[in-house]
């Protein structure tokens, strides 16, 4: 677990831009609780922070995918696939978040076609 953001910064519904170990978080609090995911959207990988967060619903600003913030889901589209969530404590007055299951994503393999 790495510090992320003091407790300050992410007031009830609201959410805030950090990164942890050079990965893109977003932190969400949603009814007392904090949340953890890839601040990147699966759809078009725009960043989610200029988004809405609507109880456990966080809203892509570019296209419109949402997602729920406690599980990463994807919830509409034009998003299909999950985006990533990471564990989450609050010590110390800061939220610490853990990055190290976050898989990387398969690039696209392009060559002759068969």
């Amino acid at each position: 677990m790495k510090p992320a953001v003091p407790i300050a910064t992410v007031g009830e519904g609201a959410m805030a831009a950090c990164e942890v170990d050079g990965v893109r978080v977003l932190v969400c609090q949603v009814d007392g609780a904090y949340y953890a995911l890839h601040n990147q959207c699966s759809h078009a990988h725009q960043a989610l922070d200029g988004g809405t967060l609507k109880g456990h619903m966080l809203r892509c600003p570019l296209h419109g995918g949402r997602f729920d913030v406690r599980t990463g889901a994807c919830l509409g589209p034009p998003a299909s696939l999950p985006v990533a969530t990471f564990p989450v404590e609050v010590e110390r007055g800061k939220v610490h978040v853990d990055v190290s299951g976050l898989q990387p994503r398969q690039r696209p393999r392009f060559g002759p076609l068969n």
